[in-house]
C-alpha cells in the first residue's frame, strides 16, 4: 500500500492515478472526499489532512511508502508525517520539493528556503528519503487563464527562463522512486526539456489557442504592488516579490535529464501540455 498526500492536486493526482494504473494499492488522504471524485475506483480514501496527527497515523498504517506534498507552511506537517511513518514502520518517504531548495544563496529565495528546510528535517529522520526537486509547473500556466481570456498577461520574471515541467511527468518520476529500489537517499531536478521565459510560454498559448495575447513586462516590486491594492497582505507580497526577482535573474533556467535517466522516456513540452489542456484557457 502506497499513501499519496495532496491527491487531488497537479501532481498527487497524477501520481495516484499512475499507481492505481500499474496495479499497485493506493491509499490518498484528502481533507475533502468530493474532491476526489475524479480518483480511479479502487483508490482506498483517508480523509483528513497533515495538521491533523491523528489522521496521519491512521492513514500511514500499513502503507510501506509516503509520496508527500506538503502545502502548509515550515516543518511541522513534515514533523508530523515522519512521526507517524516512523510508528508505523512505514520506511520509504518520497518528498515533492522544489529545485529553489538547493540554489543558492537561500536567503535571496525565502520560498525555497522553506523547502529546504523540510529536506533537512527529513534527511535527519533516519527515514528513507527521496527529494524529487521539480522546476517551475506547466500547470502554473492556468494562474494566467483570465489574463490570457482578456488577451494580455502582465508578469515580473523578464528574461529569466524556467525548465517548465509538466506534472504528468513529475508524477512518472514519482511513481518509480516509490515503487523501485535505488533511490533513497536521492535528490533528483526535475525539468522539461528546454527552458522558456514567460514571454516564450504565453507565445506558446496564443499559437495553440489561436488568441492574440499581448505580453507585459514589469519589475518585481511594480508586480508586487498591484498585488497588495488588489488586496494581497503586503508580508505575501514581499515574499513574492524576492520570489519573482530571483526567477528574473534566470537562476533558475537550466534543465537537467533526470526524467528520463529515471524513468527511460524523455519529459514532454510545455507546448505539448498547453496542446492537451487547450479547453482550460477558452
Amino acid at each position: 500500500m502506497i499513501l499519496v498526500t495532496g491527491a487531488t492536486g497537479n501532481v498527487g493526482g497524477p501520481v495516484a492515478r499512475q499507481l492505481h494504473a500499474q496495479g499497485h494499492s493506493v491509499r490518498a488522504l484528502v481533507r475533502d472526499p468530493s474532491r476526489a471524485a475524479g480518483l480511479p475506483a479502487g483508490i482506498e480514501l483517508a480523509v483528513g489532512d497533515l495538521d491533523d496527527p491523528a489522521g496521519v497515523s491512521e492513514a500511514v498504517q500499513g502503507v510501506e511508502a509516503v509520496f508527500l506534498m506538503q502545502v502548509g507552511g515550515g516543518t511541522e506537517q513534515t514533523r508530523t508525517v515522519i512521526d507517524a511513518a516512523r510508528n508505523a514502520a512505514a520506511p520509504k518517504i518520497v518528498l515533492l520539493s522544489s529545485v529553489g531548495a538547493r540554489l543558492l544563496p537561500l536567503e535571496e529565495n525565502p520560498m525555497g528556503a522553506a523547502v529546504a528546510a523540510r529536506e533537512q528535517v527529513l534527511r535527519e529522520s533516519g527515514l528513507g528519503v527521496t527529494c524529487l526537486r521539480p522546476n517551475s509547473f506547466a500547470s502554473n500556466a492556468l494562474w494566467w487563464r483570465d489574463s490570457i481570456r482578456a488577451g494580455k498577461v502582465v508578469y515580473p520574471t523578464g528574461d529569466g527562463r524556467l525548465g517548465v515541467i509538466d506534472p504528468e511527468d513529475i508524477a512518472r518520476v514519482a511513481v518509480v522512486t516509490l515503487t523501485q529500489d535505488g533511490h533513497v537517499g536521492k535528490g533528483y531536478f526535475l525539468t522539461g526539456p528546454e527552458g522558456l521565459t514567460s514571454r516564450e510560454q504565453v507565445e506558446i498559448i496564443a499559437e495553440v489557442t489561436g488568441r492574440s495575447i499581448d505580453f507585459e513586462d514589469v519589475t518585481p516590486h511594480e508586480f508586487a504592488q498591484a498585488a497588495v491594492q488588489r488586496g494581497t497582505p503586503p508580508a505575501e507580497a514581499h515574499l513574492i516579490e524576492r520570489l519573482h526577482e530571483f526567477l528574473r535573474s534566470g537562476r533558475a533556467g537550466f534543465v537537467t535529464d533526470d526524467v528520463e535517466n529515471i524513468t527511460g522516456t524523455a519529459p514532454r513540452t510545455f507546448r505539448d501540455w498547453c496542446e492537451r489542456h487547450v479547453d482550460a484557457f477558452r
